[in-house]
């Protein structure tokens, strides 16, 4: 019989979380957990010894929104700031930081990337760069989705972004927006692919590392899960999110849920028959 799933608290890193904390990321191979937050303060600390190892600092204090690790050797990480700037973080003997601005005074909140090509997301805009070189290039801007009855006075918002292998395109681009479902692009023809309509509010989604799965966080009644390739309900995670985005995320594989709340705690689901295996707690709000 399989060893039943269990945490335990190891080590509190000390990643300088001094104010509210927008984005957790570890590293590629797991040796850093990269944190940001509202102060402009992006800290690296070390996952082996809790240590800080690098902190930089955003002038004027524009919050940290986003952040995406770009090298596998662990060396480069992009962080998108509120004031629609993106900066590109160099680690090696010493720290080096480079600004690319990608959007018009909006909040960067998302960020993907496949091969060389950049997905920035802020607000409405959804906009793809060429990275491969030392300047950014634009490979252009992903129109807004249409609006329909349900939704033809609400703002388009972008939530989540994620690059996922479809049966429309081995680069398909997801694009979910909080009013307007979830779009299907297709970024080797540049046209819209197919489009997900959903009823309720998408906060965020994920895709399980396999791409036949796509869980979606919504801010009523918590998590559904979708075939992707179909885009068929196969089940629903009750877990109120009491109107708030609630982050979720694949893990072990593909076999378990990840899910953040509203109330300081961390909850860990089983993919497939999608009971709780055990709550994470600490203090303030997840």
């Amino acid at each position: 019989m399989p060893t039943p799933l269990h945490y335990e608290l190891t080590r509190n890193p000390d990643c300088g979380c001094r104010s509210t904390v927008t984005m957790l990321a570890f590293s590629p191979k797991g040796s850093y957990l990269a944190a940001s937050n509202l102060d402009g303060i992006l800290s690296i600390c070390s996952t082996s010894s809790g240590e800080m190892l690098y902190e930089v600092h955003v002038s004027g204090g524009v919050s940290l929104l986003s952040i995406l690790w770009t090298a596998h050797d662990e060396h480069q990480l992009l962080c998108g700031l509120g004031n629609g700037v993106v900066i590109l973080v160099t680690i090696a003997t010493y720290i080096t930081v480079m600004g690319f601005h990608t959007h018009d005074n909006l909040p960067v909140e998302c960020l993907s990337i496949s091969g060389s090509t950049v997905v920035t997301g802020a607000k409405s805009e959804v906009s793809l760069w060429d990275h491969s070189g030392n300047w950014w290039v634009s490979r252009g801007t992903i129109t807004p989705p249409p609006s329909i009855a349900m939704n033809s006075n609400s703002e388009v918002i972008m939530t989540s972004l994620h690059w996922a292998w479809t049966k429309y395109s081995d680069n398909t681009l997801l694009i979910a927006y909080l009013h307007h479902g979830i779009f299907f692009w297709d970024v080797r023809e540049a046209k819209i692919a197919h489009f997900f309509h959903l009823k309720m509010l998408v906060g965020a989604m994920h895709i399980s590392p396999d791409g036949n799965t796509l869980v979606v966080s919504n801010l009523d009644s918590g998590f559904d899960v979708y075939h992707l390739n179909n885009c068929t309900l196969d089940g629903s995670i009750l877990h109120p999110c009491h109107g708030h985005k609630i982050p979720v995320a694949f893990i072990h594989g593909g076999f378990a849920i990840l899910s953040g709340s509203s109330l300081g705690q961390v909850s860990i689901w089983d993919a497939s028959s999608r009971t709780l295996l055990q709550v994470l707690k600490h203090e303030g709000n997840s």
